[in-house]
């Protein structure tokens, strides 16, 4: 339907004549046609004198109808004698509008005896009184009410994709979900590569040993129930929604968070459980809303913006690609802060003799008297008679690694970064919707069901040894490599030094990854980070820790970030591929399961195989977790290629 002239226009001015040129199109009614010339013709030989005086004032004209137009509107100009209108006016322009567009207009809705039926017997008096009744209805504010109502029922209705939010409100919500991450991870991290490797956290007591792996225990213990808890996130996701299940595990972190003031056994168990507990959760909720807000955003782009996106690929791929170079910068920024604040106390509140005495207790020594480090450690226990002798028969209390005051001053920074992190989560985002399906709950046997397909499922089950040796080689790098290689080396401060440089590099990695992905094919880059992190594990392997090559180990850690971020981005592709939209939350929570999976059996087996026998179970399984991704990808590939050929067709 074209263009219809602007009916409140019309009946503004009832002193202007409007010159239409009325045209026919070849589905028009015959009938109505002849009829309307009929109706012309004999209102006109009624008053002819009138209507040819008419014609000379306005210059009507009243063309003949003609095939393959449509109604002509052209604002006349009038003349000098348009006050000297008769009384006896005939407002053709009304009649002949009024025949052309009833079937178009809302008009062709009302009662046809009251609105739009004319007969031959009526005057002109009336005929101009009915027009005129009829233009001023449209512009009342009945019907300006009855727009208003179908607008809003337009609005209210529900659509398949959501309700649509405003650009400037997802932009908010996305630096709330940047900003809460980048402070809980400026916590967790350092605390993680602090308590996994020596357990600064930790207050023997009354125990029988003296050990310096209780801390990655209770993080062994602690991803094993966050794989388990990973499974029903979708329930606790569809409960809370996203923004507030992230409010809550924040708030349980914490809490985990001030169980370090007093840290014994009674408070750290039930704190690791509660992060596991919670950790699952989190992690879920964020892609979720990562993804969300891809969606999201991807229907308020402008015209530009999407043919900008659908140049560079596809508008909502290149969003999340965007997005997601936003969330890992926080993370990484957020690791980077963390390290350092965790330095200046580590490095400031350090007592060289006491560290030395103590760490004793967690090495071997050669013959020559050095410590054994590197891939030829093994893991040492000391029972606590002779760890007491060591430290000049002093209490637990005075032989801990880290003395009680710093570990509660770095807690209490932690505490204050978790409530932080809360309450940017809480004030600043919204629940967004995603899909209409979200607003029912699942049910509990539906999720079940749907997480047993996703086990029984061949694409995810070759992305399963990926996401474990994700896990694998995160868990080594932050209690394997901390403990055997710098502390061992460096001592404890330096730990935060490494991590901090490590997080550097990895950020600039992740924005350079993500941009090179688009233009770069996966399986180049697959073949670059197997190269790459071959090369690390055999340096790790032959490589024997010295304080004459202190910066080797910056070096090393941050190439380590490169190759651990090449393979999170890469799995993340591949997971979000794996399932359409409507279930790709599926995909990420087995992908979860197994990168716990994984956390749990490295942070597990710290304290009880050899360096070197943990190098060569990481070889083996970027091995086992590659060749799969890999053929995966090209499988994922090859269908996008075809997508993108039959778009084009």
């Amino acid at each position: 339907m074209g263009s219809l002239p602007n009916l409140r226009s019309l009946s503004s001015d009832p002193n202007t004549v409007y010159q239409y040129e009325l045209c026919d199109p070849e589905n028009d009614d015959m009938s109505t046609k002849s009829e309307s010339q009929k109706k012309i013709s004999k209102l006109k030989g009624e008053k002819n004198s009138n209507v040819e005086s008419l014609g000379e004032m306005n210059n009507i004209q009243i063309s003949n109808f003609h095939p393959q137009q449509g109604v002509r509107h052209t604002r006349s100009s009038g003349s000098q004698y348009n006050n000297q209108m008769p009384s006896t006016y005939v407002n053709w322009d009304d009649y002949l509008l009024q025949l052309r567009l009833s079937k178009y207009s809302p008009m062709s809705s009302r009662s046809s005896k009251s609105n739009t039926t004319w007969t031959a017997n009526n005057t002109l008096y009336n005929f101009h009184r009915g027009s005129t009744r009829r233009r001023d209805s449209l512009s009342s504010s009945g019907g300006a009410s009855s727009v208003r109502k179908l607008i809003a029922v337009v609005r209210s209705t529900p659509s398949r994709l959501g309700p649509v939010y405003s650009r400037k409100v997802l932009c908010r919500n996305f630096a709330a979900l940047c900003l809460g991450h980048f402070t809980i991870t400026a916590a967790l991290l350092p605390l993680m590569s602090l308590q996994s490797s020596v357990s600064t956290w930790w207050w023997p007591q009354n125990s029988l040993f003296q050990s310096s792996d209780i801390g990655s225990l209770l993080l062994s213990a602690s991803f094993a129930i966050a794989s388990i808890f990973t499974l029903i996130s979708p329930i606790i996701i569809h409960l809370l929604g996203c923004n507030w299940t992230l409010v809550s595990g924040y708030a349980c972190i914490s809490v985990f968070f001030v169980a370090h003031l007093y840290p014994t056994l009674r408070c750290l168990i039930p704190a690791y459980l509660l992060l596991g507990i919670c950790i699952g959760p989190i992690t879920c909720a964020r892609a979720s809303y990562l993804v969300t807000l891809t969606n999201k955003l991807s229907y308020v782009m402008t015209e530009e913006e999407e043919i900008f996106e659908q140049i560079n690929g596809e508008a909502k791929e290149s969003i999340l690609q965007k997005l997601s170079r936003g969330l890992q910068a926080s993370q990484d920024l957020g690791m980077v802060l963390g390290n350092i604040v965790a330095w200046s106390f580590l490095y400031y509140s350090r007592d060289g003799e006491q560290e030395e005495t103590i760490l004793k207790t967690f090495f071997y020594e050669n013959e020559s008297g050095e410590w054994v480090c590197g891939s030829q450690s093994n893991p040492y226990r000391v029972p606590t008679n002779n760890y007491l002798d060591l430290v000049s028969n002093s209490t637990w209390y005075d032989a801990l690694v880290v003395s009680c005051k710093t570990t509660a001053m770095l807690t209490s920074v932690f505490i204050g970064c978790g409530v932080v992190a809360m309450t940017l989560t809480a004030v600043f985002t919204d629940k967004i919707r995603l899909f209409l399906y979200q607003v029912k709950r699942p049910h509990s046997m539906a999720v079940y069901e749907a997480i047993k397909n996703a086990f029984k499922d061949p694409r995810l089950q070759l992305a399963a040894p990926m996401s474990i040796f994700i896990g694998l080689h995160q868990g080594f790098i932050y209690a394997d490599f901390s403990k055997w290689y710098v502390v061992c080396s460096l001592g404890i401060s330096n730990i935060s030094l490494v991590f901090l440089s490590m997080g550097l590099l990895q950020s600039v990695a992740a924005f350079t990854l993500s941009l090179l992905l688009q233009n770069v094919p996966r399986y180049l880059v697959i073949v670059t980070g197997f190269i790459f992190h071959s090369c690390l594990l055999l340096v790790l392997l032959m490589w024997k820790p010295s304080k004459d090559d202190s910066a080797l180990f910056y070096v090393i850690a941050a190439a380590w970030g490169v190759c651990s971020i090449i393979w999170e981005i890469l799995n993340f592709n591949v997971l979000l591929h794996i399932y359409p939209d409507s279930t790709w939350q599926i995909s990420f929570i087995h992908g979860n399961f197994f990168k716990f999976l994984g956390l749990s059996i490295a942070f597990g087996f710290h304290g009880i195989l050899c360096t070197w026998v943990k190098l060569y179970a990481l070889a083996f399984f970027m091995v086992i977790g590659i060749t799969p991704h890999a053929w995966l990808e090209m499988k994922l590939e090859s269908k996008r290629k075809m997508k993108g050929n039959l778009i084009t067709l």
